[in-house]
């Protein structure tokens, strides 16, 4: 009887090694409820000074409204800015246009009004290109504020930013007259939003105390 029984044990192993090791299929494991995949956005540091933040939408192939986030860049938002006056200073509707927000407005003595409406009368009136190829507002002197930054806006006594998604760049004009004829209020600022479908910003508002002669 033992040594049937030692016959029969080397035979399971004979069969077990011309089938070679066994290995986990899919059958092995519990059926667990499947998950949607997650994304983590990139997280953003205090300060407008950290890395761009691409768009990115809730979720692949989501069909609802898309996230935003921010796209803290200050050189982006220094370059809008400095953009904006070199179309001013050419007095190109052309080249302002597209730096605005499809509901851009100015707001000034209390009153909103269109931006490229208002441009069109600024440039009607007045003589922009008395100032071409000079330097209105160099952008080391641009000034950056964030959602972040509210008590600093406050502090320094100028439009904060109304959302995370949103950068106010203010302008104080080193050079503003031409002639006796002024041409800048003394401080613009700038409400930057992220555009809605690629990487940057355009003009949603500029506060300016400015009014035409």
């Amino acid at each position: 009887m033992k040594l049937c029984g030692v016959l029969a044990a080397g035979a399971a192993l004979a069969c077990a090694s011309e089938r070679g090791p066994a290995f986990a299929t899919s059958e092995s494991f519990a059926e667990l409820p499947r998950k949607a995949p997650s994304f983590a956005p990139e997280p953003v540091a205090d300060g407008v000074d950290s890395p761009s933040a691409l768009s990115a939408a809730d979720g692949a192939g989501s069909s609802g409204p898309r996230r935003v986030i921010v796209p803290l860049d200050s050189e982006a938002a220094r370059d809008l800015v400095s953009r904006f006056f070199v179309a001013v200073l050419l007095e190109s509707n052309r080249d302002l246009a597209p730096l605005f927000a499809a509901q851009a407005w100015v707001v000034s003595e209390g009153s909103r009004q269109a931006a490229p409406a208002v441009w069109r009368a600024r440039f009607a009136q007045l003589d922009y290109t008395s100032l071409s190829g000079h330097i209105v507002a160099a952008p080391a002197t641009l000034r950056t504020y964030t959602y972040r930054s509210l008590a600093r806006a406050k502090l320094d006594g100028v439009p904060a930013p109304l959302s995370e998604s949103e950068v106010v760049v203010v302008a104080r004009p080193g050079l503003s007259w031409a002639g006796k004829t002024r041409l800048f209020g003394e401080e613009l600022a700038f409400r930057l939003r992220p555009k809605a479908d690629v990487p940057g910003y355009e003009i949603a508002e500029i506060v300016e105390d400015f009014r035409l002669p």
